[in-house]
């Protein structure tokens, strides 16, 4: 068996029905069980949003994975062309996304040791899809990044 099914076994319970949507500790144990080192990644899209308190729960792990990092999960999952999405995300699971990027081109910010996409990404990507699921979180994103940069001026 390879890493591939095996992770897809141990992560079957939050595939099934509305165990899918994880909550922040769910979320996070799913990335620990995939024991990749911390500056390697970072959490996108709706797992982020969780992170920042933004969204109670996501459906699905995406993550933006360094090169170095992908080669690794590329042969440990047996990844190729048709795990790859029109987005570029290739499936490592039904839960798991990732999409390789040179390091020195993450953009992303720590929360409680977890690298995590900006806010100010994340709100650029959703206003420009403007897809009717996003609506909801513009305002709550814009109103959570106005509040970090405050917080950030006041620190300096």
């Amino acid at each position: 068996m390879t890493n591939r099914h095996k992770y897809v076994k141990i992560l079957g319970k939050y595939v099934k029905g509305v165990e899918k949507n994880m909550n922040k500790e769910e979320l996070l144990n799913l990335v620990e069980s995939l024991n990749m080192p911390r500056d390697e990644y970072y959490i996108l899209g709706g797992g982020s949003l969780v992170m920042f308190g933004i969204k109670d729960k996501t459906a699905d792990l995406d993550l933006c994975v360094s090169e170095e990092l992908f080669a690794r999960l590329k042969e440990e999952y047996n990844l190729d062309e048709k795990d790859k999405n029109e987005c570029g995300f290739y499936h490592i699971s039904d839960i798991i996304e990732i999409i390789p990027n040179p390091k020195d081109e993450f953009t992303c910010e720590e929360i409680e040791g977890y690298q995590v996409e900006e806010l100010k990404r994340i709100l650029e990507f959703k206003k420009k899809r403007n897809a009717p699921k996003d609506q909801p979180y513009i305002e709550k994103i814009t109103t959570a990044h106005k509040a970090r940069r405050r917080q950030r001026r006041r620190q300096l």
